[in-house]
């Protein structure tokens, strides 16, 4: 089956995410104490950082696949504002603290942990107003 245009959207999101967090992730291994100003606080903000937005764009990877396999209706709206959301959060609530070591505002930091709880709170209940949808056919 073909992705969406959705799905395809979101795939390139999650791979230039992947891609960021793994290079970041090199960077706090290799001498991001000696580049930032708030040094060995600033690894342990990027390692925080990195391991959160991996986790997240893998979890909108996830969601998204799901997404695609859901019939149109409210569940698969639900599943893919989902997927939204985890993209949001895996985009802010890291870049906030990427942001702060570098002596950078990080006030969107709330905004991507709100997104990204809401995401999954959001894939919960999709998930079970597909299943009852499907189960009651």
């Amino acid at each position: 089956m073909k992705p969406s245009g959705f799905a395809v959207t979101l795939y390139v999101f999650g791979g230039v995410s992947g891609l960021i967090a793994v290079a970041l992730a090199a960077l706090t291994s290799h001498g991001l104490a000696g580049l930032a100003p708030t040094a060995e606080q600033a690894v342990e903000w990027f390692k925080i950082g990195t391991a959160f937005q991996m986790n997240h764009t893998l979890g909108l990877i996830a969601v998204t696949a799901i997404s695609d396999l859901l019939a149109p209706g409210r569940p698969r709206a639900i599943m893919r504002a989902s997927a939204v959301l985890l993209a949001a959060g895996a985009l802010l609530f890291p870049a906030a603290l990427y942001s702060l070591s570098f002596l950078g505002p990080s006030f969107f930091a709330p905004w991507g942990g709100i997104a990204a709880m809401a995401g999954w709170a959001g894939f919960a209940v999709s998930a079970v107003m597909a299943f009852v949808k499907t189960d009651a056919a």
